[in-house]
C-alpha cells in the first residue's frame, strides 16, 4: 500500500519550466491524488507563481508558498519550512531540475521501511560530470526543452526490470519521515549557504544512528547544477565564467566553516576536541597564514590586540562576502537576517588573552612557526584533533609546537542534531496556499 507523501520543492530564478516538467513527472509516475506537494519560490523572474496556480487547477493538492523576503533564503532554510509545513508523515525533498521516473511513490514507500532511515533515489544525468558508483550517466537532455521524455522513461523501465538491491549512500532527492527530520537531526545547519550542509548532514545522520539508504528503482532525472549555479551554468560565456568561478569561492569559504565546525573534511563522524591556537607575535605577520591556519581550531588566540582585531574583521568579511554575493544580498539585508544564519562570533573565536585556557592548547611562536613551515608542519596542523585523539593527556613538544592536552572531551555528540531550526521556522510565518 501507497501512504501518502508530501513532495517539496524550491523553485528560484529561471526554473519555471524545470518545475512544470518535474510537476508532470510526479501527475504522470505517482498516484499524484494520495500526495500533497508543496512548492517554496524562493525568488521569481519569469510570473512561476501565477504558471503554477493554473496547475494547481489539475492537482487539489499542489500549494504554493511565494518567498515574502526582498531576497532567497536558500536551501538550507527553505527545505525546514517546507518540511515544517507537510502534512504528512512522510517528506521527500526534490530540486526543481528533476524528473521523477516511473512508479516514483510506490518504489520510495516501499524502500522507506522505517522511521530509523533516510531514503536517497538513484540520479540519471547528463554527462556534465564524471561519473561515480551512485549515479547512471546518460543523456537525455540538458534543458527541459530538449529532454526525452519517452526515452527517459523507456530507459527507467529497463532499469527497474534490472531490480538492483539498495546501496548505501545519501544524496538529493532524499526522503524521511517528518519527526526524524525535525527530532532527531533539527534540519541544515543553516550556517552553510551554498554548498557543503549535506556532508554536515551526513555525518549527523551517522552520529543519530541513520540508516542511509539509495534505491535504485525509485529513481530521476537530473539535469544537475541548476539551483545551485543556475541555468546555463556549463557554458563558456563569461556570465557562466562569473557565476562557476564566484561559486567556487563560496565553497571555499564553505569548507573553512566545515574545518571550524569539525576539524576535517569528510562524511563519516571523527573526534573533535575544543583546541586553543596560542600564538605569540614576535615579528611581522603574514596574514593570510594566519587565515589558513584559523579554521583548525576552535579558539585562536594571539598575543597582538591588534593583530587579533584585524584578522577577527577580514575572515568575517571573507566569510560572509561571496555568499552574500551569490544569492545578492545587500550588506543592510545581510546585518538584518544574519542571526538566521547561525553565524560565527570571529571576534570570540579569535582573542587577545594574557591567560590561556582550554582543553588543549598549543604553542607557538611566529618566528618559529615560519621557520619551521613545512607540509609536515601543516599536516600536523590539519589533523590537531586526530593527534589529540591518539595521545594521552600531558604536554609534548612537535618542532615549534607545543602541545598540551589538559583534557580529552569529544565534542562530536554535541553536533548530531541542530537546535536552532525551530528558532528559524518562528522567526517568520510562510503560508502555503
Amino acid at each position: 500500500m501507497i501512504k501518502p507523501i508530501t513532495f517539496c520543492i524550491a523553485s528560484a530564478n529561471n526554473e519555471k519550466e524545470y518545475t512544470k516538467l518535474l510537476l508532470k513527472s510526479l501527475k504522470d509516475h505517482t498516484q499524484i491524488d494520495l500526495h500533497e506537494i508543496l512548492i517554496f519560490i524562493d525568488s521569481d523572474n519569469q510570473n512561476t507563481y501565477e504558471a503554477l496556480q493554473e496547475i494547481q487547477k489539475e492537482i487539489p493538492g499542489l500549494k504554493l508558498c511565494k518567498n515574502p523576503n526582498p531576497f532567497p533564503i536558500g536551501s538550507q532554510r527553505n527545505v525546514s519550512v517546507m518540511f515544517d509545513a507537510a502534512k504528512n508523515d512522510i517528506v521527500c525533498y526534490l530540486q526543481s531540475d528533476m524528473v521523477v521516473g516511473k512508479d516514483f511513490d510506490k518504489h520510495l514507500v516501499q524502500s522507506l521501511t522505517s522511521e530509523n532511515r533516510v531514503l536517497s533515489m538513484a540520479r540519471i544525468e547528463p554527462p556534465l560530470h564524471p561519473g561515480s558508483p551512485e549515479k547512471i550517466v546518460k543523456d537525455f537532455g540538458i534543458t527541459p526543452d530538449k529532454f526525452d521524455y519517452k526515452a527517459f522513461n523507456k530507459f527507467v523501465d529497463e532499469l527497474q526490470k534490472e531490480d538492483r538491491p539498495n546501496m548505501v549512500g545519501h544524496f538529493a532527492p532524499f526522503a524521511l519521515y517528518k519527526s526524524t527530520w525535525f527530532d532527531k537531526l533539527g534540519g541544515f545547519d543553516t550556517q552553510f549557504r551554498c554548498s557543503r550542509e549535506d556532508s554536515d548532514t551526513i555525518i549527523r545522520m551517522e552520529l543519530c544512528g541513520l540508516d542511509m539508504i539509495q534505491s535504485w528503482n525509485a529513481c530521476v532525472y537530473h539535469f544537475t547544477c541548476v539551483s545551485s549555479r543556475g541555468t546555463n551554468w556549463y557554458k563558456s560565456d563569461d556570465d557562466a565564467k562569473y557565476k562557476n568561478e564566484l561559486q567556487q569561492h563560496a565553497d571555499q569559504q564553505e569548507l573553512k566553516r566545515f574545518l571550524r565546525k569539525w576539524g576535517f573534511f569528510g562524511h563519516h563522524p571523527q573526534p573533535v576536541y575544543n583546541i586553543v591556537f596560542d600564538l605569540e607575535v614576535d615579528r611581522f605577520v603574514d596574514f593570510a597564514l594566519l587565515k589558513y591556519l584559523e579554521p583548525y581550531c576552535k579558539t585562536f588566540n594571539i598575543s597582538d590586540k591588534s593583530v587579533a582585531t584585524q584578522l577577527a574583521e577580514q575572515v568575517e568579511f571573507d566569510a560572509h562576502y561571496y555568499s552574500n554575493l551569490r544569492w545578492k544580498y545587500s550588506n543592510e539585508y545581510w546585518v538584518a537576517v544574519q542571526h538566521l544564519f547561525n553565524p560565527t562570533d570571529f571576534h570570540e573565536r579569535i582573542t587577545s588573552n594574557q591567560q590561556v585556557q582550554g582543553d588543549v592548547v598549543v604553542s607557538f611562536k611566529y618566528s618559529e612557526l615560519v621557520k619551521n613551515l613545512s607540509q609536515d608542519l601543516q599536516s600536523v596542523f590539519e589533523n590537531m584533533n586526530q593527534i589529540v585523539d591518539q595521545n594521552e593527556t600531558g604536554t609534548f613538544q612537535y618542532g615549534p609546537l607545543t602541545i598540551a592536552i589538559n583534557r580529552k572531551s569529544n565534542l562530536m555528540e554535541t553536533y548530531s542534531k541542530q537546535s536552532t531550526t525551530q528558532q528559524l521556522l518562528q522567526a517568520q510565518s510562510f503560508n502555503f496556499v
